[in-house]
């Protein structure tokens, strides 16, 4: 079921993307032109069978996410298109999504192309080419927390003696840190950051310390503290074989982190895997 899963999120997410992300649809979405049967409008299959796969979907995805609740409405070109796995899009929602060291809320995607297909094959569902979503999200105080308590994330932090579980706020358009750091001596580095997209990565930026709190040379401190950077380790954590998340934007609005991006998902059926 993980693999089914991570599946239908592959064909979860919405409109916006970045030039460099190098998006390619399928060459059959320049040839779409068969409509809908005489016999599927009078008798309404599509709608049924559209629905039937719909509430499979969330039923799914709501079995593996955590505490959340999601809502899916699928457009296709016809029933039998569909039974050949073919469809147009895939749109999907929910007030909070969260997957392994993944939060986000206010969450919503779509296929990025106007085509879309999969392969059914000895039971197991299969992509002949990538597909990618178009999401975006807010990443809120509570989103936050849920990624530091993560298993990922406390499983990274313990691989250093020395950085201890970040305390991190989002207020007045920064992120606020105070991070304990326990060595021969213990201290608190303070500072609030701004965030900027870099390599389609969130990344600090404008770090201004409190006072007394820089007493690492900046040029050390910078690298580490964006490695511990739990908005871009939530991301970053799920990128991997299966598929990989780009962000496109991110701004910090009040106290909300507002998030833009590409979720693509990964070709595994086909030349790759011969």
């Amino acid at each position: 079921m993980k693999k089914l899963f991570l599946i239908l999120i592959l064909l979860l997410i919405p409109n916006v993307y970045a030039e460099n992300c190098n998006i390619k649809c399928p060459s059959e979405s320049l040839n779409i032109i068969e409509g809908e049967t005489i016999l599927n409008k009078v008798t309404g299959i599509n709608f049924l069978s559209k629905k039937i796969i719909e509430l499979a979907i969330q039923k799914e995805i709501n079995d593996e996410l955590e505490k959340s609740k999601i809502d899916a409405v699928l457009d296709i070109f016809n029933l039998k298109r569909l039974k050949n796995g073919e469809f147009k899009s895939l749109k999907i929602k929910t007030d909070n999504f969260k997957y392994r060291a993944l939060s986000m809320s206010n969450f919503s995607a779509e296929t990025y192309c106007n085509y879309n297909n999969f392969i059914y094959k000895n039971k197991k569902i299969y992509f002949p080419t990538d597909i990618p979503f178009k999401f975006e999200g807010e990443i809120t105080n509570t989103d936050i927390q849920n990624v530091i308590n993560s298993y990922e994330f406390q499983k990274e932090l313990k691989r250093n003696n020395i950085i201890q579980t970040p305390n991190i706020i989002i207020q007045d358009n920064y992120l606020h840190f105070t991070i304990p750091i326990k060595s021969f001596i213990s201290f608190d580095i303070k500072f609030k950051a701004n965030v900027e997209v870099s390599n389609n990565k969130i990344v600090l930026r404008n770090i201004t310390f409190n006072s007394n709190s820089n007493i690492i040379n900046n040029d050390i401190l910078a690298p580490l503290l964006n490695n511990i950077n739990p908005i871009a380790y939530e991301f970053n954590s799920v990128n991997g074989k299966f598929f990989n998340i780009d962000i496109t934007k991110a701004i910090i609005l009040e106290d909300k982190i507002k998030i833009n991006g590409i979720l693509n998902i990964n070709q595994n059926y086909g030349e790759r895997n011969e």
